[in-house]
This record gives structure tokens, sequence and C-alpha cells, in this order.
């Protein structure tokens, strides 16, 4: 590994060093994904990495990184990590609720579902009213502004959440070739929204959301 790739992941590793020294040692890292979507489920990953093991070459918020190596490093993390869990929530229940409080849920559930309960778990920052932070059922929760791009495990949850959900519209897909879903992943691009007007809405489409609704 270069010394500047090692740089790199050191500074991504700055929120679990000084969350670990003021004596946390478990720290879930949780991410989501399909939030904006216009078809497809929440997604939301949850990880608590090891620290003896936490080098991960190329790791990085899931946005900047090409599918192949998204696909690697989801395979490195579940192999390396202490712990992961994947959430979901339907396009039926995001058309019933608001999808902000269903971010705080999903998170929720994929913090639940670790084998291991973790003594803190971090995000990329939310903007939602703190009382919604309590129903988090982790020790402690802090949404941290930019933390998809300073915190390693932050980032590690987004690929896990993004490979997930990805491969999960390429198969909706198969079922739904009109609408393109292995390539917009189910959001509003113009093709898809062409395809909505033109077939109608799926299943799978949130139906009370602009582009769908209209």
């Amino acid at each position: 590994m270069r010394f500047s790739e090692i740089k790199r992941i050191m500074s991504l590793r700055c929120c679990e060093d000084e969350l670990h020294s003021m004596g946390y040692d478990n720290i879930a890292g949780v991410d989501e994904v399909g939030r904006g979507s216009l078809a497809g489920p929440l997604v939301a990953a949850a990880v608590i990495l090891d620290r003896k093991n936490i080098m991960l070459e190329g790791i990085d918020d899931s946005k900047k990184l090409t599918p192949k190596i998204r696909q690697e490093l989801f395979k490195k993390i579940i192999a390396s990590c202490k712990c992961w869990s994947i959430a979901k929530i339907s396009p039926a229940q995001i058309d019933r609720e608001n999808i902000t409080e269903l971010n705080i849920k999903v998170f929720d559930i994929a913090i639940s579902r670790l084998k291991i309960r973790p003594d803190i778990a971090i995000s990329d920052f939310i903007n939602i009213d703190s009382s919604l932070l309590s129903t988090i059922s982790s020790t402690g929760f802090i949404p941290i502004a930019g933390g998809d791009e300073s915190s390693i495990s932050i980032a590690a949850a987004s690929i896990l959440a993004k490979v997930t959900r990805d491969r999960l519209m390429k198969r909706f897909a198969g079922t739904y070739p009109q609408y393109g879903f292995e390539k917009n992943k189910g959001y509003g691009t113009k093709k898809h929204l062409i395809s909505i007007k033109k077939y109608g809405p799926t299943r799978i489409h949130r139906t009370s959301f602009k582009g769908v609704l209209q």
C-alpha cells in the first residue's frame, strides 16, 4: 500500500480513533441509500469494523467509487469486520410514512440486527428533530457532518448499503425491463420518467413521490 493511501486511510479513521480514546470500543457506522429514489426500498447498513484489521485499501464514500471497486470492497469489509447487518424499508411503507422518520427507523433496525451491541453508533449528518434520535437502539448515536468522508465506519456502511441496493434493483430490472432499473437504480432520470409516463408505476414505485404521482 502506498504511503499516500496509508495517510488517507489514517485520516479517514479520525472519528473512530477519537471515540476509541474516549473509551468506546465497538463503534457502529451506519448509512442508508435510496432515500431520493422513485422506486425500490430504502436500504441501510450497519457495520462494526475490527480495529486490528481496519486498513482497507481504496475504501471511501461509496458515491466516489466505481461499481467494480465497491463490489471488491464489499467482500473485504464483510470478511474482515466484527459484524454487519442490512435493513430495508419497502416502497409501500415509504408511501405511508414520513421518509425522514423512516430514515431513523431503518438505521435503528440495522443497528439492532448487529450480532454485537455497539457502544456507540455514528452516521452521516441527518437534519432531523433531535428527539427522534432517542429511538436509536444503541447506547448512543452521533450524526456527523460529512461523516461518510471522515469516518471509515460510515464509509464502509455506505458501501454495504449501496452494493446491496444496487443488486436488488438489478433483480427488479429483470421483472420490469422497461424502466432501466439496472442503470438508474430507481432514481428519476429522464428515461425513467418517460417510462413511468408510458407504462405507469410498478408495485415497487413510490406512488407518493413527485414524478411518480404525476
